[in-house]
């Protein structure tokens, strides 16, 4: 224990601290220390998670030292969407908590009007997650998240490490929290501290903050906390982020953290109190200092509210900052680099853009006006204007733009100077008829003759043109070249802070922007530098989400790059003969973990593979001749050094861990028939269910259309299929399967709603409602012929509906 712990616990207790044994004293209201092992306690059944625990710790003043010990939920085995109850329920004033180990609980540790708590040098890692539907292939709407609303604690229902909530003045220090869903989640918790934590590797937000301000998240790690994310088929990010802020959260500093691979990785908005009375947003927040790349969707996303972004670095991000509706918000001498949109506002005002760099974007900034109709539901532009002007754009440098340097669109009043903008793509593009008063003064430009021009009416003096060449090309896709040259893109100049280096900067002689250092926040004493190291894998090339989140380079993974094609297509039949015409393809694998070697144990479905064995990190490829199986299953054993699965389980250096990549694909003989209803059980509730009665004749009848196909797998924001309605339409999908014996899990995805039926038993119930992409699983016993039946309808809006089967091993 050391001299800290022992100098408080004797200044609250005047006496020898305590000893608690968890298996015996699950409720603690004294200060002490608890007894060091490792505890198996389950939260009691039924649980209410707003109050009920495994361990609870009531009073004011007491500091509780685990020692190291390890509080389990469920055991390490269990797969982590089985995962329940909460570990530590603290209620009290001035609460210390330290060295604690909390596993395998939905919740880890929960406070409730707890000002002053302490939560130091904590692990509450492999928590629970949920078990992703999308795929490599296709996204699934059932993995979206929502946090728009946690009045009534919505939020733990996907799960937290730690939740706050009234805990004024709290400090979350040296904390860890990977291989969940959830990190930090703040509610109603104001003037607090989270620093020197890792909240990183998690599946969906690694802090959220709700109706919090004043507070100081600093010094952390919080790197691919991502979903949502296939490249090159989609990059939604499914409102996962590094760090979320909802809901009037204001005046709080983020400064010096590594909040890299992100869905976002930073989420502001303003909250639906806004959206509804156009008052307050999250205001007067500012970031400072913070790594934000690698973002699907937007580094940062900050929607109609007034905030300071200043010094970041923001790279390969399809948004480097998306400000909807943002306003007198000052965005200076930060870093973009590779992003589709550097800067990209619709309907902002009295914005400032100064002293950034932008080195070959697609496109550095752009702004504009939507001229459509609003909502005449929505309260917000009721009262605000809503128009897009005012903008300063002043002493940035753009490089290499592909694209546009400026794009704008029906925007007013704009002050474009002294900026230098070097050999862009163009230089500006006005569109709109409502753009006007722009004025180009004192910028240099050097570009193609081509790129140089000005629309007419724009107010230009004192500008330098220069000859100058093509934007450099952009770079290289994620799977050409090797891991080093792709790497190598990412060194830009950029520095934190003058005692804070990014490690892998190559600049010898980095600096701060002068424009920014009037912003410049002072590192907290002890803070870490937790920005990536020169040599860390990095960038969308090593976002890798599978069912259960992102990859942790823990444990060895054969991950599929590109596919080859094998020309014309190359086959045996069953005597052995030669055929042509059918799919042949060569799938290269990407091998990552630590260094060890592995070695082929089998391989199901592919016909060869290119090495038996060799070393991690590396590459191999199998190829497949004829049609695809409808299993293919490539198993390698890796040895070396100690590896961490997905569950958190540890398996020592030098001990075997199999590993692979595997497609199981069931064929069904799917009849899907299509058809309009039109009356609701509460004609007034625009909400409500079909009448049933009427839906039963509607079935008996002849359908709109009826589709013949092998899986069940349907997702649109309109119609399903062409000819159909985009509302009010109901399914009827029966097919025949013929399955190996054995135990499988069946996963549905539906908007709004279902009911499905297996040889006439209904296995799925209580998902025939409204409802946006929601899943439900049914684990059942299989073998041999099976007939299915699936009802659904959709009332409005986005409409799902999707059938998986999968062995439940």
């Amino acid at each position: 224990m050391s001299l800290f712990v022992c100098s408080v616990l004797a200044a609250a207790a005047f006496q020898t601290p305590k000893t608690f044994d968890l298996q015996s004293q699950r409720t603690i209201t004294a200060s002490g220390q608890v007894k060091k092992a490792e505890y198996a306690i389950p939260t009691p059944s039924p649980y209410n998670d707003q109050k009920d625990a495994s361990i609870y710790i009531k009073g004011d003043n007491l500091v509780v030292d685990f020692q190291g010990a390890v509080l389990r939920g469920t055991p390490a085995t269990t797969d982590p969407s089985e995962r329940r109850g909460t570990g530590v329920f603290v209620t009290g004033k001035n609460v210390t908590i330290l060295n604690a180990k909390i596993h395998g609980y939905k919740i880890g540790l929960q406070a409730r009007n707890a000002p002053g708590l302490k939560i130091i040098n904590s692990d509450f890692s492999y928590n629970w997650k949920q078990r992703l539907l999308s795929t490599l292939d296709k996204e699934d709407g059932a993995d979206w998240m929502s946090y728009h609303r946690n009045e009534k604690d919505e939020w733990l229902r996907y799960g937290a490490a730690i939740y706050l909530r009234k805990c004024d003045g709290f400090e979350v220090k040296g904390c860890t929290a990977v291989g969940g869903q959830n990190g930090l989640m703040i509610m109603e918790s104001n003037r607090g501290k989270a620093w020197n934590n890792d909240f990183s590797f998690l599946s969906s937000l690694g802090i959220g903050m709700y109706l919090s301000s004043e507070n100081r998240i600093m010094h952390n790690k919080i790197d691919w906390c991502l979903r949502g994310f296939s490249y090159g088929v989609y990059n939604r990010g499914q409102d996962s982020a590094g760090i979320l802020i909802y809901e009037q959260s204001n005046k709080n500093i983020f400064a010096y953290n590594s909040v890299t691979h992100g869905g976002d990785g930073f989420f502001l908005w303003a909250g639906q109190s806004t959206m509804d009375n156009g008052k307050g947003g999250c205001n007067d927040n500012l970031l400072y200092g913070n790594d934000w790349s690698h973002a699907p969707t937007n580094g940062i996303e900050a929607t109609f509210s007034r905030n300071n972004f200043v010094n970041n670095l923001i790279m390969e991000c399809w948004h480097g900052i998306w400000g909807g509706y943002s306003y007198e918000t000052k965005i200076i001498g930060n870093v973009f680099g590779y992003n589709a949109e550097a800067i990209a506002i619709e309907h902002g005002q009295d914005n400032v853009i100064s002293a950034n760099r932008f080195y070959r974007d697609n496109e550095a900034i752009y702004l504009w006006f939507n001229d459509r109709p609003q909502d005449p539901n929505w309260g917000y532009p009721k009262f605000r204007d809503t128009r897009s002007m005012n903008y300063k754009i002043a002493g940035n440098l753009f490089e290499d733009t592909q694209a546009n340097a400026l794009r704008l669109n029906n925007t007013l009043n704009i002050d474009v100077s002294s900026n230098q903008i070097l050999n862009p793509g163009k230089f500006l593009t006005l569109t709109g008829s409502k753009a006007a008063n722009l004025r180009v003064t004192r910028n240099r430009i050097n570009a193609q003759a081509s790129a140089t021009e000005i629309p007419a009416g724009v107010t230009v003096s004192d500008n330098a043109m220069n000859a100058g060449r093509a934007p450099l090309g952009p770079a290289s896709s994620l799977n050409q070249g090797d891991v080093s040259d792709y790497a190598k893109r990412f060194n830009l100049s950029w520095l934190p802070h003058p005692s804070i280096k990014a490690p892998w900067n190559s600049d010898s002689r980095p600096s701060v922007p002068k424009e920014a250092q009037a912003f410049s926040v002072a590192p907290m004493t002890g803070g870490m530098n937790p920005f990536l190291k020169k040599d860390q894998l990095r960038g969308w090339r090593y976002m890798l989400v599978d069912h259960w989140g992102p990859y942790d380079f823990k444990s060895p993974l054969l991950w599929p790059r590109e596919a080859t094609a094998l020309g014309g297509g190359v086959g045996l039949d069953s005597n052995g003969n030669q055929i042509t015409g059918t799919p042949s393809k060569t799938q290269r694998f990407e091998i990552l973990g630590p260094k060890g070697k592995w070695r082929l144990v089998s391989k199901t479905g592919y016909t060869s593979v290119s090495a038996t064995e060799g070393t991690v990190p590396g590459f191999v490829s199998a190829t497949i001749l004829g049609k695809q199986p409808n299993k293919i299953d490539l198993v390698l054993e890796y040895v070396g050094a100690a590896t961490t699965d997905y569950r958190g389980i540890v398996t020592p250096a030098g001990k075997p861990v199999k590993f692979g990549h595997s497609l199981f694909q069931i064929p069904i003989d799917w009849t899907i028939k299509f058809f309009k209803w039109e009356t609701q059980v509460d004609p007034a509730v625009g909400t409500s269910n079909p009448v049933e009665a009427d839906l039963r004749k509607i079935f008996a009848g002849e359908p709109l259309k009826t589709v013949k196909s092998d899986k069940l797998d349907y997702a649109s924001g309109g119609a399903f299929a062409q000819g159909l309605p985009n509302d009010k339409f109901a399914t009827i999908a029966e097919g025949d399967l013929d399955i190996a014996p054995g135990e499988y899990v069946m996963e549905l995805t539906t908007d709004d709603g279902s009911r499905v039926w297996l040889d006439g038993k209904e296995i799925i119930t209580g998902a025939w409602k409204y409802q946006g992409p929601t899943q439900y699983t049914a684990n059942v016993k299989l073998g041999g012929k099976h007939k299915l039946r699936i009802e659904h309808f959709e009332i409005n809006g986005y409409a799902a509906l999707k059938l998986n089967i999968r062995p439940k091993s």
